[in-house]
C-alpha cells in the first residue's frame, strides 16, 4: 500500500508541476576561455569549445582559398583595365593612320593636278616678256633722264 501511495503522490506531482528544463544555447560563436597552470590543465594556454574550433579550423582552411579568388577577381580586373587601354590606344593608332593617308592623298592629288597644269602650258615664254619688260622699262628711264636733262639747259 505504501507504494501504491507514493506511486500516485508522485504523479500527482508530475501532473501539478511540470517541469521546465532550464537548457542554455551555445553561442554561435564558440567560447574561448583562458586558462593558467594548476587549473585542471597541466599548461598554461587557451580552452576552445568545439564550434570555437570547428569555427578556426574552417577558417584556416577556407583562408587560402577566399584570397585566391579575391586575387583572380583583381587580377581580372587589371587585365580588363588593360585590355580596353590597349583597345583605346589601337583604335586610336588606327585613326591617325587613316588620317595621315588621307592627307597624303589630297597632297599627291593637288601636286598630280599642279602638274598636269604646267604640262598643258609648257611654251608660255613668260623669260621673254620679264626681259622684254626690263629692256623697256631701262629705255623708257633713259629718255625720261634725257628729256628732264634738255629741259633744264633751256
Amino acid at each position: 500500500m505504501w507504494n501504491k501511495f507514493l506511486a500516485s503522490f508522485l504523479c500527482a506531482l508530475m501532473i501539478a508541476l511540470p517541469v521546465s528544463a532550464k537548457a542554455e544555447e551555445p553561442p554561435a560563436d564558440g567560447r574561448v576561455t583562458s586558462i593558467e597552470v594548476n587549473q585542471r590543465a597541466p599548461y598554461s594556454g587557451i580552452l576552445l569549445d568545439t564550434q570555437a574550433m570547428a569555427k578556426v579550423l574552417a577558417e584556416n582552411k577556407y583562408l587560402s582559398l577566399q584570397y585566391d579568388l579575391k586575387l583572380d577577381m583583381e587580377l581580372s580586373k587589371l587585365r580588363a583595365q588593360n585590355d580596353l587601354a590597349k583597345g583605346l590606344l589601337q583604335a586610336r593608332i588606327d585613326t591617325l593612320t587613316t588620317q595621315s593617308e588621307e592627307i597624303l592623298k589630297v597632297k599627291n592629288d593637288e601636286i598630280n593636278r599642279l602638274q598636269e597644269i604646267v604640262k598643258d602650258r609648257p611654251n608660255s615664254n613668260s623669260e621673254w616678256w620679264l626681259a622684254g619688260g626690263v629692256v623697256i622699262g631701262i629705255v623708257v628711264s633713259i629718255s625720261v633722264f634725257f628729256a628732264a636733262a634738255e629741259g633744264f639747259k633751256n
